[in-house]
């Protein structure tokens, strides 16, 4: 290492442990504050530790360059869950040293929640826990917050510790108030104002003058108390002190009662370190390894609470002071750990005259700081944007805050135990929410929206007064427990107005035994009511499935179709003929087209004159794509079906013209070549008019030529307004 990138890393962490002593005088005392004031000095002893051991040994098992290691709100908050907890325990009241024996506990559960963490990093659950759910984590941070500045509401107002509420008003000290708002704001006004000292710095020694000239002047007896001093640096608990002392199965027969409480811990550290990580990569621009990080951090607490000292994890504003100051290697922290001890050991003592209210006031400043941006966004969109959003998008802010609130609700009035599992069975929830996507993609009739079977205009009337009988369920995703449900009481609602349904399976992607289960029962019941139901687009895996768990015993073999548009134009074909409309093997003369439509029998006869008469005796090419264009068709006999050539042989079909109805007049009218493959489908007759044709047709017979564009120009608007519907439902849906 040069000397310039030495000199960055002591730059680095010793400012960093400048922003680490405010910290640490804070959340020092969270876990111990329900042992009483008499541990104050155990708690910060055991915090500066951690923080010491964290950068000693982060260097010698290989630590990412530029992590520091302090104490977080969270885990100091759960073992001070874990103290309340095992106050009440029978066997640690029996003891000699309640109070003691409680402190080694925690001790314990910090060196078991290392174990955790190792596991989690040999495991390689790092990148798992990075998919933890937004309004999980900020709901648990919330509930922390919320916890905070609860727990700095006494010292605030110049209250001891362990007061009870109803006596607040007897023993409040209002000088104290003064003296933790005005430190509340130098913490932000220094953190905008003062770069080159942490903001909490300035706010601590101005805080603590402020104090003691205020006790100079009015009296100590009209402020509040100071927090404890750290008079000496190595522990006077240890895990292993007391195993060698009383023997290990003592401890050992507490782990599954520390379990829980440890497991939550790693949790929490593990997350704290991988936000580290991502702090890292975006200063340094390499790739980090979040699975070694965990099994460094699990093997540092395990040693540590060994040793005596409470949970040290990833801190994310350290580190973040840490590489704006020049730090970048593992180096940085043996500087932080160096400085730390200078600090413990030669202003240990002086510690002491921190006032409580000073400590309280920059809990709140942490609290207020750790709610992050997208909180807050969360909470102004939910109150600003109402009539902005959308109904669906208003909806989903709103779930997601109602988790939040939840979880930081439940954080509040019960324990952070109990937070974090409601953290887990939410982000559960959320997860098999989000798997559980809206199957309904859309529903239609075939009222506005038609097969691609272009018909009489008579008959595409018909179709747009009564196509509401006719209705199509698009369904996409996946077919389970959760989802066919939904399909099924679509099919069911839908059944209410329409005659005949259709369920595109199109997009569905898989099916489970529970989900044709529930497709076959509803189909059952759509045959009880005399609905018809045709299945549309399923893959040949799901098809396959869906008919060996019985549904082909209910939907006939000719009801399954390979797209939806051929089911849509049977059940059209069957809507027509119940309305006395022929259409399968439908004949139409050539005055019946609607080419001749408006012309007299004379003028049909006169116009037949001009026309190209072409036989068809089985399906045939009428024109191919790439054909000179000059001419239109009118099939009498059979359905013409345009094809659009696509490579490697294949073609689609769109667009289905049935008898007596115009087809390729485009070319007619633009005489350029043809952009499809015609195909007459079976016998019939094909009547070609060609531009030549239709000139002395004007020449001869002008009204017959005027009849034969309006009818042209009638059948181009009625298909262009039929797609400008269907179009307009497509963006709708």
């Amino acid at each position: 290492m040069n000397k310039r990138g030495l000199a960055g890393d002591v730059s680095g962490g010793v400012t960093a442990a400048l922003a680490a002593v405010p910290v640490e005088l804070v959340y020092g005392l969270f876990a111990v504050a329900p042992l009483g004031a008499a541990y104050a000095n155990h708690g910060l002893r055991a915090a500066f530790l951690g923080c010491i051991l964290g950068g000693v040994l982060g260097l010698l098992l290989r630590t990412t360059g530029g992590m520091l290691t302090g104490s977080r709100s969270a885990p100091g908050l759960i073992l001070g869950t874990l103290a309340a907890a095992l106050l009440q325990q029978v066997e640690v009241q029996s003891s000699a040293d309640p109070v003691g024996m409680i402190f080694v506990l925690l001790l314990l559960c910090t060196a078991l929640a290392g174990v955790f963490q190792l596991l989690f990093g040999m495991a390689r659950v790092g990148s798992a826990l990075k998919f933890v759910p937004y309004p999980v984590l900020a709901g648990l941070v919330c509930g922390v917050a919320l916890l905070m500045v609860l727990f700095a509401l006494r010292p605030a107002l110049g209250i001891a510790f362990g007061t009870p509420w109803r006596d607040a008003l007897s023993v409040w000290h209002p000088l104290s108030i003064i003296v933790a708002g005005v430190t509340l704001a130098l913490c932000f006004f220094a953190q905008r104002s003062i770069k080159r000292v942490p903001g909490t710095v300035v706010a601590l020694l101005a805080g603590t003058l402020l104090h003691h000239a205020l006790a100079l002047v009015a009296g100590a007896d009209r402020l509040g108390g100071t927090s404890g001093s750290v008079d000496g640096l190595w522990p006077q608990f240890s895990v292993w002190q007391v195993a060698l002392d009383q023997g290990a199965g003592n401890l050992l027969a507490w782990l599954p009662t520390l379990a829980p409480y440890a497991l939550a811990i790693a949790a929490f550290s593990s997350l704290e370190a991988l936000l580290c990580l991502a702090a890292i990569e975006s200063r340094s621009f390499e790739r980090t390894d979040g699975d070694r990080e965990l099994r460094t951090q699990g093997l540092v607490n395990l040693v540590s609470g060994v040793l005596g000292a409470t949970p040290s994890i990833g801190q994310l504003s350290r580190v973040m002071v840490n590489l704006s100051s020049g730090g970048h290697s593992a180096f940085s922290g043996v500087a932080y750990s160096a400085a730390l001890v200078l600090i413990v050991v030669f202003a240990g003592n002086w510690m002491g005259l921190v006032p409580s209210a000073v400590t309280a006031a920059i809990l709140i400043f942490y609290a207020i700081t750790m709610v992050d941006d997208g909180t807050r966004r969360l909470i102004v969109q939910l109150l600003t944007q109402h009539g902005q959003l959308t109904r669906a998008q208003y909806h989903l802010l709103l779930e997601n805050f109602g988790v939040t609130a939840l979880v930081a609700l439940v954080a509040v009035a019960g324990d952070m135990m109990k937070a974090v599992g409601i953290g887990v069975a939410a982000a559960v929830f959320l997860f098999v929410r989000s798997s559980i996507k809206p199957v309904i993609r859309r529903v239609f009739n075939a009222q506005h929206h038609r097969s691609l079977k272009v018909r009489a205009l008579e008959d595409m009337q018909l179709l747009e007064r009564e196509g509401e009988k006719i209705s199509v369920i698009e369904v996409e995703g996946s077919l389970f427990f959760g989802t066919a449900d939904r399909v099924a009481r679509e099919i069911e609602k839908v059944a209410e107005y329409a005659t005949s349904l259709i369920l595109d399976l199109k997009r569905v992607s898989d099916v489970d035994p529970t989900g044709a289960r529930t497709l076959l029962q509803v189909a059952r019941k759509m045959k009880a009511r005399q609905r018809v139901l045709l299945l549309s687009g399923a893959n040949r895996r799901v098809e396959r499935f869906l008919r060996a768990m019985g549904l082909e015993t209910v939907v006939q073999p000719e009801d399954w179709h390979d797209d939806l548009d051929t089911a849509l134009e049977k059940l059209e074909d069957a809507l027509l003929a119940r309305n006395g409309v022929k259409t399968c093997g439908a004949v139409v003369d050539l005055a019946q087209t609607g080419l001749a439509a408006g012309l007299s029998e004379a003028q049909s006869q006169a116009l037949e004159g001009y026309l190209t008469k072409r036989m068809f005796e089985s399906a045939g090419m009428v024109f191919r794509n790439g054909d000179e264009g000059a001419s239109l068709f009118v099939a009498t006999g059979s359905v013409v079906d345009i094809f659009l050539p696509l490579q490697h042989g294949r073609q689609k079909r769109v667009a289905s013209f049935a008898p007596g109805v115009v087809f390729g007049e485009m070319a007619l009218l633009e005489g350029k070549p043809r952009s499809a493959d015609a195909v007459v489908q079976g016998p019939s007759t094909v009547w070609e008019l060609t531009r030549d044709s239709l000139a002395e047709i004007e020449i001869r017979h002008p009204e017959i030529a005027r009849r034969i564009l309006l009818n042209i120009s009638c059948s181009l608007a009625e298909r262009l307004r039929m797609t400008t519907v269907e179009l307009r439902l497509a963006v709708e849906g």
